[in-house]
């Protein structure tokens, strides 16, 4: 699987060298080093354990692998100089709606590449609770949102899902290395003292996981930051409820219980009459980079 979220810059770079078929003009036509071309190139290959170039006496020849890789990312890319020239004369605002966690873990990818596409378009983000977004896209205040599902199916309303998170109870690594004997199942929490995520989509998901296995949570504390949350699980003797992506970011532990935590989807979601040609694009990028990540 290619994480475009994670590997921006390595498959870039891979991908102009790959264009311009070879390291020293494609150094030269972006304005980077050939040293940090060949390097992340390497890194790349290691983390997708392929080999994606051979370096011949003429030059550098693609393998089959990284023919693939080449073609795939030409659906984002794309010729980027041509691209951008035929984009500049798109000009307008976009306005996202989304919640402080996707757009902390996942919004930036679709940001970054629809500003380089449509380098003239200006770009406006909501972050919001779950009724105030629904609202604002229900009034047209927001072009597309971007939120957890289910989402409530109104008439002409699109919703496509687009990635999901895995989720977690952790701690930090001291409390885990005194208690981790004595945590192993979902109830074993309960004797200690828990932080969630308070009044969302994310909680219910999770109270539906304990309604259906008769547990009764009381968490000590309740609040919508997930980095708050963090600072506070790291400096004492709590457990948080956490993403995957923010348990390797905080640098806690996940703690591997007898029930699977939830999986969080979420989609995009827009109203296809009224959404405006500026939306539709962004809305065209969004799934380009879901088809490629799978």
């Amino acid at each position: 699987m290619i994480e475009i979220r994670n590997d921006l810059p390595l498959l870039y770079d891979f991908f102009i060298v790959a264009q311009e078929k070879g390291f020293s003009k494609a150094a030269q036509k972006n304005n980077v080093s050939q040293p940090n071309l060949s390097r992340n190139i390497k890194y790349l290959e290691e983390k997708l354990k392929l080999i994606l170039i051979k370096r011949t006496n003429k030059g550098i020849e693609l393998t089959t692998d990284g023919e693939e890789l080449y073609n795939k990312l030409n659906k984002i890319f794309g010729n980027i100089t041509d691209y951008i020239l035929d984009n500049n004369n798109i000009n307008g605002t976009l306005t996202i709606g989304t919640t402080r966690n996707i757009a902390d873990n996942r919004l930036h990818t679709y940001i970054r590449l629809f500003n380089l596409r449509y380098p003239n378009v200006k770009i406006k983000i909501w972050i919001d609770h779950e009724a105030n977004l629904n609202e604002r896209l229900f009034k047209h205040t927001i072009d597309v949102l971007i939120d957890y599902l289910p989402h409530e199916e109104t008439d002409g309303l699109s919703i496509q899902k687009i990635d999901s998170f895995k989720t977690y109870f952790a701690c930090s690594k001291e409390f885990y290395k005194k208690e981790k004997n004595n945590i192993k199942t979902i109830n074993d929490l309960k004797k200690y003292n828990l932080i969630i995520p308070g009044k969302s989509r994310r909680k219910r998901i999770l109270d539906n996981l304990t309604q259906e296995n008769n547990i009764d949570f009381e968490p000590i504390l309740e609040m919508p930051d997930s980095k708050l949350m963090a600072e506070i699980v790291k400096e004492g003797d709590y457990i948080g409820y956490f993403i995957e992506d923010e348990i390797k970011e905080y640098d806690l532990v996940k703690l591997e219980l007898d029930k699977q935590m939830p999986i969080n989807n979420f989609g995009i979601i827009y109203y296809q009459k009224t959404l405006s040609n500026i939306g539709k694009k962004f809305v065209d990028l969004v799934l380009e980079i879901n088809d490629i990540q799978k």
